[in-house]
C-alpha cells in the first residue's frame, strides 16, 4: 500500500510539472506575439549616440485627434532593436511628434530632426461639464533636447524645455528652457497658462497666454533651503 502511494505521488509530481511547463510555454508565447503586434509597422534604422552606432526601431502611436481642431497627432517612438518587451507598451520613447491637418491629412513635424527626448505632450483646456466647450486651446510640450548631466543620453534626468502650438500644431514656440523640473501645469481660464517649475535653487511661477503663445508673468516663489 505505501508503495501505491509513492507511485501515486510521484505521478502527482510529474503532472504538475507538466503543468507548470506548459504554462510557462503559453506565457512566452503570448509574449512573443504581443512583442511582434507592437512592432508591427516599425522601421529599422541607424542611430549613432556617444560614438556608438545601434539599431533602433521607429514606430508610430495611435492616432489621437486634436479636440476642436481639424487636426490629429502621432506621436514617433524609437526603441533599441534589442531592447527586451516590456507589457506596457512599446517601451520606446517618443522623439517627434507628427500633426496631420485638414481632410486631406497635410503631414507636419514638431522638430526637424527626430533627436529630442519629448516627456510629455498634452492637449491644454480649461475643464467645464459642457464637452461642447471643453475645446484645445493650445498644445503643450515638455522636451530634452541637450545632455546636461554629461552622461551621453538624453532621459529625464536631464534639464527640460517647455514648448507651446496652436491647437493644430502650428506656430511652435519654446517658452521655457533649461528647467530642472516641471512641477505643475494648468489651465487657469480660457486664455492663460499657469505653470510652476524648479531651476536650480529657485522655483518660480510662469503665466503664459495660450493666445499669443508669450510669457506674461514669471515671479519667484521660494528657494529651495540649503540647509536642514
Amino acid at each position: 500500500m505505501e508503495r501505491l502511494f509513492v507511485i501515486v505521488g510521484r505521478i502527482n509530481n510529474v503532472l504538475l510539472l507538466l503543468v507548470l511547463l506548459s504554462a510557462a510555454g503559453s506565457i512566452v508565447w503570448m509574449t512573443a506575439e504581443s512583442h511582434q503586434f507592437q512592432h508591427r509597422g516599425a522601421v529599422e534604422v541607424s542611430d549613432v549616440e556617444a560614438g556608438h552606432k545601434k539599431s533602433v526601431l521607429l514606430n508610430f502611436e495611435k492616432v489621437e485627434n486634436i479636440a476642436g481642431a481639424n487636426a490629429q497627432l502621432m506621436r514617433l517612438t524609437a526603441q533599441e532593436k534589442s531592447a527586451k518587451f516590456s507589457s506596457g507598451g512599446y517601451g520606446g520613447e517618443t522623439r517627434n511628434v507628427l500633426f496631420l491637418t485638414g481632410s486631406e491629412k497635410s503631414a507636419r513635424w514638431l522638430f526637424k530632426e527626430h533627436k529630442n527626448l519629448v516627456l510629455v505632450t498634452a492637449q491644454l483646456s480649461e475643464e467645464s461639464l459642457s464637452t461642447k466647450e471643453n475645446v484645445t486651446r493650445a498644445l503643450y510640450f515638455e522636451y530634452v533636447s541637450e545632455d546636461t548631466n554629461h552622461d551621453d543620453i538624453l532621459s529625464a534626468a536631464d534639464h527640460s524645455n517647455v514648448g507651446l502650438t496652436k491647437p493644430d500644431g502650428t506656430a511652435f514656440m519654446e517658452v521655457l528652457h533649461d528647467v530642472s523640473r516641471i512641477l505643475s501645469y494648468e489651465m487657469l481660464d480660457q486664455q492663460h497658462l499657469s505653470v510652476v517649475y524648479q531651476k536650480g535653487p529657485t522655483v518660480r511661477h510662469a503665466k503664459f497666454s495660450v493666445v499669443t503663445l508669450k510669457l506674461e508673468t514669471d515671479q519667484e516663489i521660494v528657494n529651495v533651503p540649503s540647509t536642514l
